[in-house]
């Protein structure tokens, strides 16, 4: 075999290796709610989708529900989802309902009990808040929201509705 041929063979491997499905590693996940069901992130195919992941130990977590319960208003009606992704595998259902009902969350939660997600996406610190777009392509990652990153967050909508 040339050695024109071994490169070729080698970036045809490279590029095929990578995703061969060409499905968002997203849409590969499963999560928990909190009845321990469990629930694919396929689900969600076709909609932009913002996560906050949070902790209920998480002060600035608390601080950044405001915000994304205004955002959540926001997308009614749009093709969009909002969900929290709780990062407390060893806490209970009860743990966790208080949390989210203490934290004024009025979105639905999911457990990332192996840390599938966060690992998957590099998330390094709480609160995250996570854009997909509709075909599950990593949009943006932002640590710690707060009131004033609103304005700037609602204007990306459009941004985020239109990426690819």
């Amino acid at each position: 075999m040339s050695l024109s041929q071994k490169i070729s063979l080698f970036c045809v491997s490279v590029l095929f290796s990578c995703n061969p499905s060409g499905e968002s590693a997203l849409y590969k996940l499963s999560l928990d709610d909190f009845e321990g069901r469990s629930v694919s992130m396929r689900n969600y195919k076709g909609k932009v989708l913002l996560l906050d992941v949070w902790a209920s130990w998480c002060e600035p977590c608390k601080e950044a529900v405001p915000v994304l319960e205004k955002l959540s208003k926001d997308l009614e009606g749009k093709n969009a989802t909002l969900l929290g992704i709780n990062t407390e595998p060893e806490s209970t259902r009860e743990e966790r309902i208080k949390a989210a009902r203490d934290f004024g969350m009025s979105y639905p939660s999911l457990v990332d009990k192996d840390f599938a997600l966060v690992n998957a996406f590099h998330v390094e610190g709480q609160p995250a808040l996570i854009v997909f777009s509709k075909s599950g392509t990593l949009i943006k990652i932002q640590y710690g929201i707060q009131t004033r990153d609103y304005p700037k967050l609602h204007a990306s909508f459009e941004n985020w509705f239109t990426a690819p």
